[in-house]
């Protein structure tokens, strides 16, 4: 379907983008009272912009960018485009597909140039015991100390968001000791991660900025750069025509992206 990535092209470049009755009410059952109210999920297309940046010794900086395109339909259908920017001009950028579709029980994998695309089947609820689980994987010192700020909220594009900055201080331990010389005393690192999630009803969770600093020589932001609340096209959740399909068994449960998942913030 050479039309889709056709049209995940041009948005990249628009930005540079049977009612059964009614019981009585004496009759009223307790469990339909205790029934949570459905989780509205609005449609909407939005557009990344990410940009990781390196400062060698030599003050040097290196800067690696990528472009991620996501949509999410009023099925739930949700697919993510992400693009590596070539460093040069010579080079050929090129787009990794992901489409997680809960209405026909498929995940779809593809890469664009390319000729295949891979389909896994989505496990029903209950058929594997193990499910999916989010980690940060890191180092934990004993002396850290981290402090949490409410950043409040604001609008970025039209969505309302509420941010959050967590800042990690971890003061090294003694170089050395020589009985002929103090201590010397270490350096104090400075870790800090901003993150900003939309508020706004349909969209809670959306993740529209991420800033993160490793306080010694590595930045990387991810910013929301185009957003539209329209409803994609049904066509834009399938590999290009002509691809050739391969089935894969699957072995775990499906992951939702984190844009899928409810908010950190109240």
């Amino acid at each position: 379907m050479h039309g889709n990535i056709c049209r995940a092209m041009a948005l990249m470049a628009m930005v540079a983008l049977p009612v059964l009755g009614q019981a009585p009410a004496s009759q009223t059952s307790p469990v339909a009272l205790s029934k949570p109210a459905p989780v509205i999920r609005l449609p909407y297309m939005a557009e990344f912009k990410t940009l990781r940046v390196q400062t060698g010794a030599n003050g040097i900086a290196i800067t690696h960018e990528t472009t991620e395109i996501t949509a999410r339909d009023s099925q739930g259908r949700h697919l993510t485009a992400t693009t590596d920017i070539p460093s040069s001009a010579d080079q050929t950028a090129t787009t990794h597909f992901q489409v997680f579709d809960p209405v026909a029980h498929v995940t779809f994998t593809w890469s664009f140039p390319g000729r295949g695309a891979t389909v896994m089947a989505i496990p029903f609820p209950g058929a594997i015991s193990s499910g999916c689980s989010f980690a940060t994987f890191g180092i934990s010192y004993a002396n850290e100390k981290t402090i949490v700020e409410d950043l409040g909220t604001m609008a970025i594009l039209g969505v309302e968001a509420r941010g959050r900055r967590n800042s990690t201080t971890i003061p090294s331990q003694p170089i050395g000791k020589h009985h002929k010389h103090k201590t010397r005393v270490g350096t104090i690192e400075v870790r800090s991660s901003e993150l900003w999630q939309a508020i706004s009803p349909g969209l809670n969770g959306l993740v529209v900025r991420e800033v993160s600093e490793d306080g010694q020589s590595v930045r990387t932001s991810r910013e929301l750069v185009n957003f539209s609340q329209s409803e994609p096209d049904a066509a834009f959740f399938q590999p290009p025509k002509g691809y050739e399909i391969v089935n894969r068994e699957v072995n775990a449960a499906p992951c939702v992206s984190l844009g899928e998942m409810e908010p950190l913030l109240p």
